[in-house]
């Protein structure tokens, strides 16, 4: 069932920003800091952010030589007033994912990272130590034990793993909490249930999971090999549209939103945090999909998004340069949103 909406009139207020300011110069980076991008941002119990950064431009570290050389993707750590805490995780001169794309928190404090380039997802205690490898390093394929371009995870209320293989396959796989192999969902396509590309994943309230479903289908073919990108998603498909799809605990189609162009996708109580058209963000009813809410302009991509226990809200943003803007630390790769004065 694909539903449809008349947004015009369901922003909530007449202000496109929903009363949220920008906090200005957050974060405060550490003389002599550096990075490309920011992919990733979560934020902890204790109101710690993290953010996901790609240190070295991901296609340095082509699929060809990566066994040999990794990326240097790393996490950081900043208090909401921006003060720079140290960095978290392994200790790995050469960074410890070929290429970061998203990060996630779980309710007991596990952290999970999705290393797309090295076609991994990666469980760690909250001091860095490494539980659990999903996924074959430096590895393509399409089966229990390898993944092509993994986007993003999310730990289900019973405790099973899910995770959306989404840049050079269209699926999503269930693990259970031990990591075993329990099911893959989905194939390419733009029927109820098939994907393009499942870019981003969360789970509501009520245990349905939410996919954001791209329709690019070669992203990023300059850091492939030939035979890792399939043929038929060089084509486009005709009509194509960014969609939301939702799915039952055990990875059943429910329905999809395509009143949203989301690119990334998170959930805090009811309420469903997605982005539209890349820079604008749409909050919704996390039942209906009616918008309760939008703050507009917030960020170049708002790759991912996270908010704290004050309500502010955190984003993380690739290519600043698409917009005529500067990459690293002089760029708008990650920042803070607030209600509060």
């Amino acid at each position: 069932m694909c539903i449809s909406h008349d947004v015009s009139n369901q922003t909530g207020s007449d202000d496109p920003r929903a009363g949220y300011r920008l906090a200005d110069h957050w974060p405060a980076y550490p003389a002599g800091m550096q990075f490309e991008m920011g992919s990733g941002v979560a934020v902890d119990r204790n109101g710690v952010i993290y953010l996901f950064t790609r240190d070295i431009e991901h296609w340095a570290a082509h699929p060809l030589a990566m066994k040999d050389k990794m990326g240097k993707s790393s996490i950081s750590m900043f208090t909401r007033d921006g003060e720079y805490l140290g960095k978290w995780g392994p200790s790995d001169e050469r960074g410890f994912a070929l290429g970061a794309h998203t990060l996630y928190i779980e309710k007991d404090g596990m952290f999970w990272t999705t290393d797309r380039d090295g076609h991994t997802v990666k469980k760690y205690t909250p001091d860095g130590e490494l539980l659990l490898t999903l996924g074959t390093f430096a590895e393509w394929g399409c089966d229990e034990t390898h993944f092509n371009g993994p986007t993003a995870v999310a730990v289900q209320q019973n405790g099973n793993i899910v995770v959306t293989d989404g840049y050079w396959n269209s699926r999503m796989v269930f693990f259970s909490p031990e990591g075993e192999f329990i099911r893959s969902v989905g194939s390419w396509g733009r029927g109820p249930g098939e994907f393009c590309t499942p870019h981003a994943l969360a789970e509501d309230s009520k245990g349905r999971l939410l996919v954001a479903d791209l329709c690019g289908g070669n992203f990023h073919a300059y850091m492939t090999v030939p035979g890792q990108i399939e043929p038929h998603r060089h084509v486009p498909i005709p009509g194509c549209k960014h969609r939301i799809q939702r799915f039952d605990a055990n990875g059943e189609y429910l329905d999809e939103w395509t009143h949203i162009t989301p690119l990334s996708i998170a959930t805090y109580g009811n309420r469903v945090y997605a982005s539209d058209r890349n820079s604008n963000l749409a909050i919704l009813d996390e039942d209906t999909g009616d918008v309760l809410e939008r703050v507009d302009n917030i960020a170049i991509y708002i790759h991912q998004l996270a908010m704290d226990a004050h309500g502010d809200l955190y984003t993380a943003s690739v290519y600043p340069e698409h917009a005529g803007e500067k990459r690293g630390v002089d760029g708008p790769c990650h920042r803070r949103w607030t209600r509060q004065a």
